[in-house]
């Protein structure tokens, strides 16, 4: 294998694992559809990549990062256009978003899957010694992953309890000692949720 074969190999895997999708939801009432069309685009644009990644021959050619690209930006569209579908949804019905649990489960699924199919690959790389095992387990495992996140995430949607109505007279404020990782030395302060 080339040294530039080597290069774009390990530059297509780090770029599986730092697209991976961080979670972090605000408790709000109504989530915000732009939301669901990140999430969306980051979880396609890794789908995208491990498709496009299986497209390639058994050998990296120079010029195979086309598919690379390809896959992975028509993952990304295709996921912006799903993501934003499932928040339109989402705003439209009451809790639980089965959008929002459909698009976490995926994102979780690709990371998982993408490890664990890492870690086949670097199996079959003691008995083979190809390289390219190691990134071609990292395509299946993220695209069994996101298929397993989608049944997850729609059998979680279709099973949740609604959500009880939140009382929005409720005012719920506290005095704690508040600090940071940053800082040394605790503060008092006053939090709550309203």
């Amino acid at each position: 294998m080339s040294r530039s074969a080597r290069a774009a190999a390990t530059v297509a895997l780090l770029a599986g694992f730092v697209l991976t999708p961080t979670r972090s939801w605000a408790q709000e009432s109504t989530p915000s559809v732009l939301a669901y069309g990140f999430d969306g685009f980051w979880t396609g644009a890794q789908v995208g990549l491990a498709a496009g990644y299986i497209a390639t021959g058994p050998e990296y050619k120079s010029e195979e990062w086309r598919k690379l690209v390809f896959g992975a930006g028509v993952g990304a569209l295709v996921g912006v256009g799903v993501g934003i579908t499932l928040g339109v949804l989402d705003v439209g019905s009451e809790p639980p978003d089965s959008g929002r649990l459909i698009l976490r489960d995926m994102g979780y699924g690709v990371g998982l899957g993408a490890i664990v199919g890492t870690a086949v690959g670097a199996l079959f790389l003691i008995d083979d010694g190809r390289p390219k095992n190691l990134l071609t387990g990292a395509a299946i495992g993220t695209l069994a992953g996101a298929g397993a996140g989608l049944i997850f995430g729609l059998y979680e949607g279709a099973t949740a309890r609604p959500e009880p109505p939140r009382d929005r007279a409720v005012l719920d404020l506290r005095f704690a000692v508040l600090g940071s990782e940053s800082s040394l030395w605790p503060l008092p302060g006053v939090e709550g949720s309203f």
